[in-house]
């Protein structure tokens, strides 16, 4: 059974330089100094996911707004050497108990309809149906962060959240998250009217 471990400085400056930064985009990973002042400012909570052994195999950087019922999952990768083994939703599975006080948790999905390619449309359809397939329903609340278009998918923990509250948890998180010019110039949510 995977355990989960809060992680040092040490150990978050390890994993993105060794993982995080093979693991993401460029353009959504944020400055190694800036996720260390969140974490300083009590905002931003990295996890390691450690096996029987003690190997590291996956992680998750977590952000919650003050006062937020809702925590935004601002990183989430299992390690290369470890995918396709069961081991992200055995993850997901465990975040429900690690976060148990929560209304639930945010994950930023890229929108496939937003893809480049044939590839990354094929990738963003997989991780997609990964988190579906893992209790995450997509959402109506759809962002725009440093020009990568995103699809929010929410996974119910303590209740379930109307799409509107989701849509506010989300910008006191994204203030959280970024100075207030960087916060009106790179980050852009919107609440897709339904279709009924």
């Amino acid at each position: 059974m995977l355990t989960y471990q809060l992680l040092n400085a040490e150990q978050v400056a390890d994993i993105y330089h060794n993982h995080m930064k093979q693991d993401f985009p460029p353009a959504e990973v944020k400055p190694l100094l800036l996720i260390q002042q969140l974490i300083k400012k009590g905002v931003y909570q990295p996890y390691g996911w450690y096996n029987e052994a003690g190997s590291l195999i996956a992680y998750s950087f977590f952000v919650q707004a003050p006062e937020g019922s809702v925590l935004l999952m601002d990183y989430f990768a299992v390690c290369r050497q470890y995918r396709n083994s069961g081991y992200g939703s055995q993850c997901l599975e465990r975040m429900k108990t690690l976060w148990g006080g929560v209304a639930g948790i945010l994950a930023e999905v890229e929108d496939p309809a937003k893809s480049s390619s044939d590839e990354e449309a094929h990738t963003r359809t997989r991780r997609v149906a990964f988190y579906q397939r893992n209790g995450m329903r997509p959402t109506r609340v759809h962002s725009v962060l440093f020009g990568v278009p995103y699809i929010l998918h929410y996974l119910p923990v303590g209740s379930a959240c109307a799409d509107e509250k989701i849509y506010e948890e989300l910008d006191a998180i994204y203030r959280t998250l970024f100075p207030l010019p960087v916060y009106k110039a790179k980050a852009h949510i919107t609440l897709v009217e339904s279709e009924a």
